[in-house]
């Protein structure tokens, strides 16, 4: 590695790890590669930079190849080339494997080392599983190349790329420390339980139909639910679980469930890092810079049950659906993610806006107004300025205790354990707000069988990890886009205002406090209002293509090293990802 490299990396990890020893050497650009595994603080802040190259990050896009959203062009009308889906970490990849190759040469403590090379492995296995849910099975480059090596390496199997994936995680979880909740530890650095829950993450997907079409892979689940159960256990005894407010959870740092985080900071003068999700979901009219995000169709607004847990169209439920009045007697998650035409959303230009209620019927927004008829209210903080929520600071939480109980649940299903999922479901509705029912099952059924329990935590993950990007990766492993959208297209609805707008303004609106015209509408929405349903997909059905589970291998990388096989299923494929 160029000494200029080493350096740019411990720039940027002191920054974001704020070393102190760096800052009073004489002359750090003397700082010679060796010293760097001699010294516990220079070797911190290459691993600072490690994660901060490496971590997830918030991102829109995925809702919009799914059902949550409008959007997704060539991902949901078969329309992708080989060239669509570039995702190449491989320069991460070598400065994690600097790292690994070179911290046993210094003269750091054995502890040191060890915690080190912990987040190491850790982020290895996550890149190389980032690239084998893409792909499949991609070239194993476990030591940094240098200009002299044989540069034109094949693609390893799916199964090694998956067993160096494991191998990597449970290196990781050796060598990590377990991290309580609420110690000053706990503040976003990945720990044994981050590498506990990933490699129940890894195994969910290896064991799903995405790599084992025919589930006919012997040991899979099993794998699956074993690293699952080790994983919460471990959770639960460093004080893990469920955020008691599903809605506050993205607001409140480092709280109990988060389990694997990007960090965030917003300064006035971005120094800090930052990120623009909240202003692209918020309505352009108290945003800047962008939107046009996280538009939930009417698919995901359907898909929420009734208060007492059971589905709109059920008979048996307490509570019957009105279509015109679709927030009343809804599963709590309802009003905590989707915002609808007349709902309560106190966010503003100048930050929070009591008693801002926001409308998306036609002509009731000035700029940009939503192409659904919804909005998007989960993790939009009604504190940031319209400023802030361009530059916003929320923390980007991508594994949450949520999802080990749910991916638990899936592998005890799957595992024949359909009894051990009930608990799991009903404690994430349990902290939803759903009614308990007489048999304290929140609305899911008694006595399910494997199929039945398998929709039903399918469904649940829809709801509660809706609009967090998971929707689009859980179809591809169940091989579901198929069953669930081809054929397809997306609806939302057009809000009309029946009466003139100025009557509106002023004998309504005008007349009332913000509270009493939200008690109004309980009862009297359809004098002012009318729905219709409407397409979103106005050109095409969805047409998702089998061999969309395992994309190409884009062209500059094939005309690069000759080696490289291409995907089976694009064109001159003969890589076989499920071998």
């Amino acid at each position: 590695m160029k000494l200029s490299r080493i350096l740019l990396l411990l720039f940027w990890g002191c920054l974001l790890g704020g070393c102190t020893k760096i800052l009073d050497k004489t002359n750090p650009e003397a700082v010679d590669e060796a010293d760097v595994w001699n010294d516990l603080d220079l070797a911190t802040a290459y691993a600072n930079r490690i994660h901060a190259e490496n971590l997830p990050a918030w991102s829109t896009e995925y809702a919009d190849y799914s059902d949550e959203s409008d959007g997704g062009g060539s991902y949901m009308y078969g329309q992708l080339t080989e060239n669509s889906i570039d995702y190449w970490p491989y320069s991460e990849i070598r400065g994690i494997n600097v790292l690994l190759t070179e911290i046993d040469k210094g003269t750091l403590s054995e502890a040191n080392r060890k915690w080190l090379k912990g987040q190491a492995f850790f982020f290895r296995g996550w890149q190389y599983f980032e690239l084998a849910k893409r792909y499949g099975g991609v070239p194993l480059v476990l030591t940094p190349q240098q200009l002299t090596d044989d540069l034109y390496v094949s693609r390893n199997t799916t199964t090694e790329t998956m067993t160096r994936i494991l191998a990597d995680l449970d290196s990781a979880i050796s060598y990590l420390p377990a991290t309580k909740v609420g110690t000053t530890d706990n503040n976003g650095r990945v720990h044994k339980g981050t590498a506990l829950a990933l490699k129940g993450r890894v195994l969910l997907f290896y064991a799903s139909p995405q790599f084992d079409p025919n589930q006919t892979a012997g040991g899979r689940w099993q794998a699956a639910y074993e690293a699952n159960k080790t994983a919460k256990e471990s959770l639960d005894a460093q004080g893990f679980g469920l955020f008691p407010g599903f809605s506050n959870l993205w607001f409140t740092e480092m709280n109990k469930e988060v389990v694997f985080v990007r960090r965030y900071q917003f300064v006035s003068t971005n120094a800090a890092s930052w990120h623009n999700w909240s202003a692209a979901t918020r309505p352009l009219d108290i945003s800047q810079g962008a939107t046009g995000g996280n538009r939930p169709a009417l698919e995901i607004v359907n898909a929420f049950p009734m208060k007492d847990g059971r589905a709109i169209n059920d008979p048996n439920s307490t509570y019957t659906y009105d279509p015109d009045y679709s927030w009343k007697n809804r599963d709590p998650r309802f009003n905590q993610t989707i915002v609808y035409n007349g709902a309560l959303w106190q966010v503003g230009v100048t930050g929070f806006q009591a008693g801002r209620l926001q409308w998306t019927f036609v002509g009731g927004e000035q700029n940009s107004p939503t192409i659904t008829g919804f909005y998007m209210r989960k993790a939009v903080d009604t504190t940031q300025t319209s400023s802030q929520a361009f530059n916003s600071g929320t923390d980007w939480i991508e594994l949450r205790y949520a999802e080990v109980l749910l991916n638990l649940a899936e592998a005890a299903n799957e595992t024949d354990r359909t009894s051990e999922a009930y608990p799991l479901l009903t404690a994430i509705r349990a902290r939803a707000g759903i009614d308990a029912g007489g048999d304290n099952l929140y609305g899911l059924q008694p006595g399910m069988t494997k199929v039945q329990m398998r929709n039903a935590i399918r469904l649940e993950r829809q709801l509660e990890l809706a609009f967090e990007g998971k929707r689009f990766w859980d179809l591809r492993r169940w091989r579901a886009f198929e069953s669930t959208l081809n054929g397809t297209r997306r609806h939302g609805v057009t809000v009309t205002l029946k009466i003139p707008k100025k009557q509106w303004d002023e004998d309504i609106v005008g007349k009332m406090t913000p509270q009493q015209l939200v008690e109004h509408l309980q009862t009297n929405y359809t004098t002012y209002f009318q729905h219709t349903v409407k397409e979103l997909d106005t050109q095409f059905d969805i047409l998702w293509k089998p061999e969309y589970y395992f994309f190409a291998i884009p062209s500059r990388h094939l005309q690069l090293n000759s080696n490289l096989a291409q995907t089976k299923g694009w064109s001159g494929g003969t890589f076989d990802p499920l071998q």
